[in-house]
């Protein structure tokens, strides 16, 4: 992913457009509800100037019992403008301001804070640069296959390659479902040789929460140490600084292929630091990695594997190498 591409600028322009859209529909509303109820175009101007009127009595410190009936008689004016609306085949807030976030009203922040919306959208430029959004057309649960694991039970092992996927994606489709119901985070271990699945099988749970309207950072574990963490922490560079937050505050963090970095003291220091803190504030982690658990205990300390063990569910996928399957068919095919 090439962060540096990121343009803020261009995100609050994204707002301005949105807002000046927005504005237009609204707009284009009343022109239609004036013409067909003329009724409404004086509510709204008789609303209009008593508001004006009020603040008028404030200035001049004016009673509060004739501020409070010029309110009276707004909102009496504004139920029978809703009521008007209803009897017309409207939905009653047809003429109320129109937000894609109503949290910051398309500005973008929240006293002074970026929305999450905001950050949404970092996230959203980023799959857009990485092409994530391409590969999740062709990789979710709706194209991922069985057909490449074995029915045979191989040796010291309880299932079948074919019975062990399809128990882990059922559990991935409960573990999912919970999510959306709030039912606390949901961390996950996925392990497991090469071209097994696993990245795809990620691809698939991303998707799925993404599609849901979750919040969804997904990196490879040489994006998210070697560019954003280094980046930011020893090379302080402030432009990750959104990215570096977003790694706590995502709703869920995906590190795919863990063990492909460049593992140091400073990897080892970051990802207790992802691991615990994440747990700690109930936010979901999932890990893909290529190494075994001993590989895995061996390269990060017990301290971070145990960590991992205690509160993820771990789905260890084996099998024959799907990629070496599907380059075999593709060969023996007919030209």
């Amino acid at each position: 992913m090439t962060y540096q591409k990121m343009s803020i600028e261009d995100i609050l322009h994204d707002y301005e457009r949105l807002r000046l859209s927005n504005n237009r529909t609204l707009q284009n509303r009343k022109n239609e509800i004036y013409s067909r109820i003329p009724r409404i175009r004086e509510i709204d101007a008789e609303n209009s100037l008593s508001y004006i009127s009020a603040a008028k009595m404030k200035l001049n410190n004016k009673s509060a019992n004739e501020i409070s009936s010029i309110k009276q008689k707004n909102r009496e004016r504004t139920a029978e403008k809703k009521k008007l609306l209803l009897e017309n085949g409207f939905p009653e807030d047809y003429l109320e301001p129109i937000y894609n976030c109503p949290v910051c009203k398309d500005t973008g922040f929240i006293d002074q804070k970026r929305c999450k919306c905001f950050l949404d959208k970092i996230i959203g430029g980023l799959y857009l640069q990485s092409n994530l959004k391409n590969i999740f057309k062709k990789e979710n649960f709706d194209t991922f296959s069985l057909d490449y694991y074995s029915k045979e039970i191989p040796a010291q092992k309880a299932f079948s390659p074919y019975d062990n996927v399809k128990n882990i994606l059922d559990k991935t489709h409960e573990i999912i479902k919970d999510f959306e119901n709030n039912k606390g985070c949901a961390n996950i271990l996925i392990y497991g040789e090469t071209g097994l699945g696993k990245t795809f099988l990620t691809n698939c749970i991303a998707k799925e929460l993404l599609d849901g309207g979750h919040s969804v950072f997904y990196l490879s574990a040489n994006e998210l140490f070697e560019d954003i963490l280094a980046g930011y922490k020893m090379n302080n560079n402030k432009s990750y600084s959104d990215l570096y937050n977003y790694i706590y505050n995502c709703e869920l963090l995906i590190i795919d292929d863990l063990g492909t970095e460049l593992t140091n003291n400073f990897v080892l220091s970051e990802l207790f630091e992802i691991i615990n803190k994440r747990e700690i504030t109930d936010k979901s982690t999932l890990v893909s990695t290529n190494l075994s658990i001993k590989q895995l205990r061996d390269r990060y300390s017990e301290r971070i594997m145990s960590r991992i063990v205690d509160n993820y569910t771990v789905f260890n996928i084996y099998g024959d190498n799907i990629r070496y399957q599907k380059r075999k068919q593709a060969y023996n095919s007919p030209a």
